[in-house]
């Protein structure tokens, strides 16, 4: 609220709110002294909460300050908000790490380098303010928050989410009640309501002199206290009202009745100054030479904004700005449309076409009223250059727009669905699912209901939904082949890898037996070269239909292919995800993990942040199965950073890290269990089982390990190639042999000649567990040494494991002793601290003295400490940390500090030393 006059004295203004004035000085000074601190205010127009960050903001005076009115008329325009917050830093753009900045600069128009990916622009701007920060602290105010456009929005609170030691005061004020969520409704925040009765009182005295008691009473009673109305109603009144000699109203203008007496305001103004105010309310930027322009045209000159400035409805300077939100929408939508659209094409004729296209585009489509393809196109070209910025809310705002505004109905179809992916795109599917609705009344055949079915087989996904986006998605497989076999098949392999991902909750007609049947009635037409797509496709197909040893050659092929092309290929991150899981699925740890590689890399080069999550999770998979189980955290950690900033936070690679370090707990799978059943990700549930298994087999507990090894090999192929050889010493070692010769015989059919060593190590190492005294000797011997030429350092030690146990058991002692110490020797480098003392127990056994591995430092710091004092002990530095884990540089050194003083350590040369890398 602003108040004309003496009004504007602070005091006067914030008369009953020294609580809010306390929270907000309590932000202030956390920034002061190099904290961080998150502030929403809430409540309804009118109720100060512009007051209020008035206040911080003069309050601010020693710290840097910046400022953001989010304006209605934008919230279409993607990044709006968020550059013009970012306007006073941006010659700091190029100091950013590259990535980021290319990212920031994409999303700005400052230069294209591909779309960028929003959690990297959101890492550029928690980057930007931090430096900002550093120098003297920073307040960031941005005032009607519930009006930023959506990809200023998500940024904005990705960064209020992350703050910590970064200096950084922010402050948001959203108006209640509103519909649309902005992402800051679970942020600290302040819920103001009206004035207590004395100081409403008090505030409407001080407008209005000589106020008689009772009318007063009623006026605060009606009001709610609200400061604004309060004044704006009082103002209303006659001054015989107000002092209690003339009747008052039977109604009080509130309300709708409010916005009618700033029209009745405005009425009253010369006829230029009213067509200046449409014009300004149409217009979101406030830019006073747009505005001159534009009233060359219109017949009004800068002087008419004097009257209005008088009556103060607006404020004139470097930017037109309303005195209060209500005044622009009043006179606004009380205009005509015909007016409206008039104004509009005067700003679309005044805006220049090079230098702002996509404003003018739109000005144009709100100066339309009928279909017009020429004005439709102008849109969808702005369109296209908003997805390159990144702005995919705007991307599909535009294009909804044109469909409006297009003649033919296939055309408009079009539109319409790309808009809807667009939403996807913008991670708003319930938004993507009206457009998609509103696309079906203009889908003419069987092919535009394919590509719909499809359309909203991507909105299943972006729901989380996997099973039921298998089923659409083969459904829309079946309605594109007789038109597009491509089409058909790219949906098919989205379709398999949704079932995949949906695993044991996939729908009966859509499991992955189901959509790999389908994919073999779906061929290429003969003599048409296949892309590595296609070759995946076929090579999972096979796999899931007739098995491994039938897929390994089209797995080899079809791998061959992803490593020979290095094309730009949008489709790239896709196939090379399918081919992490294909090289996983046939044992093929090293491939696994050098596909991973290229995928993370890729990834980053292209801020692609849901495949950069993919990627992680592959080679975190691979370096804990080759016994890096640090490195395997630092993947797991970077990648839950990712997951938490999407808001779908599971932690399975944590908990599956802590198993093999013999410290996971059943509280923890179990909150991973309700984690991938509420997001619908099946595929989870199998590797939460593997975790237990091998946690169990860690200390020793064979009939625990065999009750909760996975139920779902079948399903979950990539576990299956992994976790058989746990299931088969857990059933030997707990006496159901049937049961570990049934899944040796998998093991077997699963293993073709020429498999990695990997596979062939584990499969020897499977037969051994079954063998006869007389075979068992040399298959322990030939698995040990199948992986020792393999990476997998954890597999040899757990085989040197059972073959001492086996050689214990057989009174060899001196022969058990070396491969015992050797697998303990290993087991403790690693951090696998259940097997280790499982092993060491084993060597006590033998005769032989084996000291008791004792606990860390490490276990008094904080998760966040552990991994940050982890990466450092690398020499990974507090700006790569940083980007790991979605955090500022200075909240890294911050939480360093913290683990130097808990390890005693001075500098992080130290850290090595304190043996963070490997506990």
């Amino acid at each position: 609220m602003r108040l004309p006059g003496d009004l504007m004295a602070q005091p006067v203004m914030l008369l009953g709110r020294d609580g809010e004035r306390e929270q907000l000085d309590g932000v202030l000074t956390a920034a002061r002294h190099g904290l961080s601190g998150v502030l929403v205010l809430r409540g309804e127009p009118g109720i100060g909460k512009t007051a209020l960050l008035d206040y911080a903001a003069s309050a601010a005076a020693d710290l840097e300050i910046a400022r953001v009115e989010a304006i209605e008329s934008e919230m279409e325009l993607g990044f709006a908000g968020l550059h013009q917050l970012l306007l006073p830093f941006l010659g700091a753009v190029g100091a950013l790490p590259p990535p980021q900045r290319d990212a920031l600069s994409s999303a700005f128009g400052l230069g294209y380098r591909g779309p960028p990916d929003r959690f990297l622009v959101a890492l550029a701007t928690l980057t930007l303010l931090a430096q900002t920060a550093g120098h003297r602290g920073l307040l960031c105010v941005v005032d009607d928050a519930h009006w930023l456009d959506r990809e200023s929005a998500a940024v904005l609170t990705f960064v209020a989410r992350r703050l910590h030691a970064d200096s950084i005061a922010m402050l948001f004020a959203v108006s209640d009640p509103w519909d649309c969520p902005t992402g800051l409704e679970d942020l600290p925040g302040i819920q103001l309501t009206g004035l207590p009765g004395p100081q409403a009182r008090q505030l409407l005295g001080a407008d209005v002199p000589g106020l008689d008691e009772e009318v007063g009473q009623r006026i605060v009673a009606e009001t709610g206290g609200n400061p604004l109305v309060l004044i704006e109603v009082s103002r209303e009144l006659t001054p015989g009202q107000l002092a209690g000699q003339a009747p008052m109203p039977e109604l009080l203008p509130l309300g709708h009745r409010l916005e009618g007496r700033f029209l009745r305001q405005t009425r009253r103004l010369p006829a230029d100054t009213q067509t200046l105010l449409l014009t300004a309310a149409a217009d979101p930027t406030g830019d006073p030479g747009l505005l001159w322009r534009t009233g060359h045209d219109l017949g009004f000159a800068p002087s008419a904004a004097a009257p209005a400035e008088a009556d103060n409805l607006i404020v004139v300077g470097t930017a037109i700005r309303f005195r209060h939100p209500l005044i622009r929408s009043a006179i606004y939508y009380s205009a005509a449309p015909v007016e409206r659209r008039r104004i509009h094409r005067a700003l679309a004729e005044a805006t220049d076409p090079g230098r702002d296209p996509d404003r003018r585009a739109w000005h144009l489509s709100e100066a339309t009223a009928e279909p017009d393809e020429g004005v439709a196109a102008d849109l969808e070209r702005a369109a296209d250059r908003a997805t390159a910025r990144g702005g995919w809310a705007a991307s599909a705002a535009f294009l909804a727009q044109a469909a409006v505004l297009t003649p033919d109905p296939g055309t408009q179809a079009r539109r319409l669905l790309a808009a809807a992916y667009a939403e996807i795109a913008a991670g708003a599917p319930a938004k993507a699912q009206l457009l998609l609705n509103r696309s079906r009344g203009h889908l003419g055949g069987r092919r535009h209901n394919g590509l719909a079915k499809r359309a909203q087989g991507a909105i299943y996904h972006a729901l989380n939904r996997p099973a039921q986006a298998a089923a659409v998605l083969l459904a829309a497989a079946r309605d594109l082949a007789a038109f597009d076999v491509r089409l058909a098949r790219a949906a098919l392999l989205d379709a398999l890898t949704a079932a995949t991902i949906s695993g044991p909750l996939a729908l009966d007609g859509a499991t992955s037996l189901e959509v790999a049947t389908a994919a073999r009635d779906v061929p290429l037409a003969p003599g048409e070269p296949p892309c590595p797509g296609d070759l995946l496709l076929d090579a999972a197909s096979t796999l899931v239909l007739d098995g491994h040893r039938a897929a390994a050659p089209l797995v080899r092929v079809a791998l061959a292919a992803l490593e020979g092309d290095r094309s730009g290929s949008a489709q790239m991150l896709d196939w090379l995800e399918a081919g992490c899981q294909l090289a996983g699925v046939l044992g093929d740890d090293a491939g696994m993990y050098a596909l991973a590689r290229r995928l993370e890399r890729q990834a980053r080069s292209q801020g692609a942040l849901t495949a950069l999550a993919t990627a992680l999770i592959y080679a975190g998979i691979a370096k804990m199965f080759a016994g890096s189980l640090d490195a395997a955290e630092a993947y797991f950690t970077e990648r839950g950073a990712i997951e938490a900033a999407r808001d779908c936070d599971c932690n399975l690679g944590n908990l599956m890290v802590m198993a093999w370090r013999g410290r996971a707990t059943r509280a923890e799978a179990g909150q991973v269990t309700q984690a991938a059943r509420r997001q619908g990700q099946g595929w989870r549930l199998t590797w939460v089982e593997y975790a237990l298994c091998v946690l169990e087999l860690s200390l020793g507990r064979y009939r625990e390990a065999l009750a909760n090894a996975p139920g779902a090999f079948q399903e979950n192929l990539l576990v299956s190639a992994f976790a058989l050889p746990d299931f088969i010493e857990a059933a030997v070692r707990s006496g159901h042999h049937a049961a570990g010769q049934e899944a040796l015989t998998r093991i077997a059919g699963q293993v073709p000649a020429g498999s990695s060593p990997m596979a062939l190590g584990l499969l020897a190492r499977s037969r051994a567990l079954l063998a006869s005294d007389a075979e068992a000797d040399a298959l322990y011997t030939e698995a040990i040494d199948r992986l020792t030429s393999c990476p997998s350092t954890v597999q040899l030690a757990r085989t040197q494991l059972l073959y001492g146990e086996w050689l214990r058991q057989r009174e060899r002692r001196a022969e058990a002793r070396q491969h015992l110490r050797a697998a303990y020797m290993q087991f403790e480098e690693m951090g696998a601290a259940g097997f280790a003392e499982r092993t060491r127990l084993e060597l006590v056994a033998t005769g032989e003295t084996a000291r008791k591995r004792s606990l860390e430092t490490r276990n008094d710091l904080t998760p966040q400490e552990a991994q940050i004092a982890t990466l450092a002990s690398r020499g990974v530095t507090s700006p790569e940390i940083a980007s790991k884990l979605f955090i500022s540089p200075s909240t890294v050194d911050y939480h360093l500090r913290k683990a130097f003083r808990k390890l005693d350590v001075t500098s992080r040369r130290h850290l090595a030393a304190a043996a963070l890398a490997d506990s």
